[in-house]
C-alpha cells in the first residue's frame, strides 16, 4: 500500500510518473494500492481519466486508487493523514511505502528495497531490523533546456546531484560493507514491510506518533535519536548507492552541486564523497571495492612509462 502526499493538482507531471510505476508493480505480480492524500476535489471526469492512465494488463483493471480529500486548511497537516488508513489496513497488505509526490519510487527501489533487507536481517537475525533500516538518498536532475547543444560524456556525470549532504560513514556488518548516513537523514519518504511497522510500533509507537511537518513524518521521526524518536540507523549498501538514489523531481531551494556519480565513485575508491582525494576511513570489508575502484579509475587515465603515480592508501 502506498500513501502520497498530493496537496493539488499542480505536481501532475511527477505525479503521472509515479503511478506509471505503480502500474508496473501491478504488471508483476503486485497488487498496489495506492492513497492519494489531497486538497482538490477530484471530478468524476479525473477519476475516469486516471483509471484509463493506470490500466494493468495482468489483473484486467486499472490498479487501485484512492482519493483521501481533506480541506485546504489542513496546511501541512495533510502529512499526517495517513497514519489513521495506515492502522486500519496494516494487516491487509504485506509492503507499506509514504511519500511526496514529487519523490519518484520506482519499482526497482521495491525490488531492491526487498532484497537488501532481507540480506539486512541474515547478516543478524537477532536484531539488525530493530537498529536499522534500508534508506534512500535524494537527488535533483538538470534538465536539458536545448536539445540541439552539444552534450558530452561528462555533461551526463554532471547532470544529476545530490539534493541533500549528509555525513556518510562507512562500516562493516559482519564483514559486508554498508554507508551509515548521519546528519540530513531527510528522504521525502519511508518503506517498510508489515512486520518492520510493528516493530517501530514496539519501539517508538510509530503508527500512533504524528507531527504537522512532512520532514518529520517521512524521515525525522524514523532516524532522529531523540526521546520517544525511533532512532533507527540509516544504511545504504556500500555498492548500491546509484540503487537507492531517488529522484526528487522540483528542486529544494538550497542546492548542493555534488553530482550523484562522482560521490558514488569518492566513496567507492575510500574517498570522503564530497573531495577526491580525502581517505573516508574505509573499514577492512571495504578493502576490496577500494582496490577494485582505484584500479578501475586508473585505467581510465593510464599513467605515462615514466611518470610515478602517486601511492594509494586503503
Amino acid at each position: 500500500m502506498a500513501f502520497i502526499l498530493n496537496f493539488a493538482h499542480d505536481h501532475i507531471d511527477p505525479l503521472l510518473l509515479i503511478l506509471n510505476e505503480y502500474v508496473s508493480m501491478c504488471e508483476g505480480g503486485w497488487e498496489p494500492t495506492v492513497v492519494l492524500h489531497t486538497t482538490s476535489n477530484w471530478t468524476s471526469t479525473m477519476h475516469r481519466y486516471m483509471r484509463q492512465r493506470t490500466y494493468c494488463y495482468r489483473k484486467g483493471a486499472s490498479i487501485n486508487i484512492r482519493v483521501d480529500i481533506h480541506d485546504k486548511s489542513v496546511g501541512t497537516g495533510l502529512s499526517m493523514k495517513h497514519k489513521r488508513i495506515l492502522q486500519e489496513e496494516l494487516d491487509n497488505h504485506d509492503f507499506f511505502v509514504y511519500h511526496e509526490d514529487d519523490i519518484i519510487f520506482k519499482y526497482s527501489h521495491l525490488v531492491g528495497y526487498l532484497n537488501e533487507t532481507k540480506a539486512l536481517h541474515e547478516l543478524n537475525p537477532d536484531g539488525e531490523l530493530r537498529t536499522s533500516v534500508i534508506g534512500f538518498q535524494r537527488y535533483r536532475r538538470l534538465m536539458r533546456s536545448n536539445v540541439h547543444s552539444a552534450f558530452h560524456e561528462k555533461d551526463i556525470f554532471e547532470q544529476e546531484l545530490m539534493e541533500e549532504m549528509p555525513d556518510f560513514i562507512p562500516i562493516c556488518i559482519k564483514n559486508s560493507p554498508y554507508i551509515l548516513v548521519r546528519g540530513n537523514t531527510h528522504q521525502a519518504i519511508w518503506a517498510f514491510t508489515r512486520g518492520q511497522l510493528k516493530m517501530l510500533q514496539e519501539k517508538c509507537h510509530f503508527l500512533e506518533h504524528v507531527q504537522p511537518s512532512r520532514e518529520f513524518m517521512s524521515s525525522y521521526l524514523v532516524f532522529d535519536h531523540k526521546t520517544n524518536y525511533c532512532a533507527m540507523n540509516k544504511l545504504i549498501p556500500g555498492e548500491r548507492l546509484q540503487t537507492f538514489n531517488i529522484w526528487h523531481y522540483y528542486q529544494q531551494r538550497h542546492v548542493s552541486w555534488t553530482p550523484v556519480f562522482r560521490a558514488d565513485e569518492n566513496v567507492r575508491a575510500g574517498y570522503q564523497y564530497q573531495t577526491t582525494g580525502a581517505p573516508s576511513n574505509a573499514p577492512e570489508c571495504w578493502k576490496p571495492i577500494i582496490e577494485r575502484t582505484r584500479a578501475e579509475q586508473a585505467a581510465d587515465h593510464p599513467v605515462e612509462k615514466n611518470a610515478t603515480a602517486p601511492a594509494s592508501r586503503v
